[in-house]
């Protein structure tokens, strides 16, 4: 069926015609029996009324006014529907005309129609959405480790880092005016706050320092 005969259809049942008043449509389309839209992910078959055609029926049982048509692919919510509007605006204000408006969707498709595409199996797309929960589940399981991860490195960086461990650094005497510290410096980082040493001061060395270094410059004379 096209959506012009699925219009025809329509209005033989209600026994209505495009033009005509519409202000009692309420009462019209709920006594027509066209039964009330399917949910997301739910396919149309064949075995359903009215070729698969339902309406729009709140869920305190108000009549919409807005007729759907099957289809074969979802639209962007996961519906099965292309939405037509049987009702217009009358001549007066608040009065209503019937009417077959289309109001854009997937291709409208009879269920199981000779020639037409059968809409996919729905334990089909059941399996897809049950996948597409579950590597959600995952996802978020994953989003909240790497957050807790993230929110400890967070505090440990906002109350401070000190190195700890040992320090192996001889001193090698290069010349008669250069000493230098060289070896490998082994620590480990962990919470604290390092204090620097004042270098404010030029206080001149003891004489604890001044032995060593006459020392090692006297033994550098020696070999030289």
């Amino acid at each position: 069926m096209t959506s012009a005969e699925y219009g025809q259809l329509l209005f033989s049942t209600i026994q209505r015609a495009p033009g005509q008043p519409a202000d009692d449509y309420e009462a019209v389309l709920g006594g027509s029996g066209i039964p009330k839209g399917l949910g997301p992910y739910v396919v149309p078959d064949a075995s359903m009324p009215f070729a698969a055609m339902t309406q729009q029926i709140g869920s305190d049982g108000r009549i919409a006014g807005r007729i759907f048509l099957p289809t074969a692919t979802p639209d962007d919510l996961g519906y099965y529907s292309h939405p037509f509007s049987p009702l217009t605006d009358g001549p007066t204000p608040g009065s209503l005309l019937w009417e077959w408006r289309d109001l854009g969707g997937p291709p409208v498709v009879t269920p199981g129609e000779s020639g037409g595409t059968v809409p996919p199996d729905s334990s089909e797309l059941a399996a897809r959405v049950t996948a597409l929960e579950e590597a959600s589940m995952v996802m978020g399981e994953e989003m909240d480790d790497l957050v807790e991860r993230v929110t400890k490195i967070e505090h440990a960086l906002m109350d401070g880092l000190h190195a700890h461990g040992p320090i192996n650094l001889p001193i090698v005497l290069e010349s008669l005016t250069s000493l230098r510290c060289k070896g490998d410096i082994d620590v480990a980082v962990k919470p604290g706050t390092a204090t620097p040493p004042d270098m404010s001061t030029d206080d001149p060395p003891d004489a604890a320092t001044i032995a060593i270094l006459r020392r090692l410059i006297g033994d550098a004379e020696a070999e030289s």
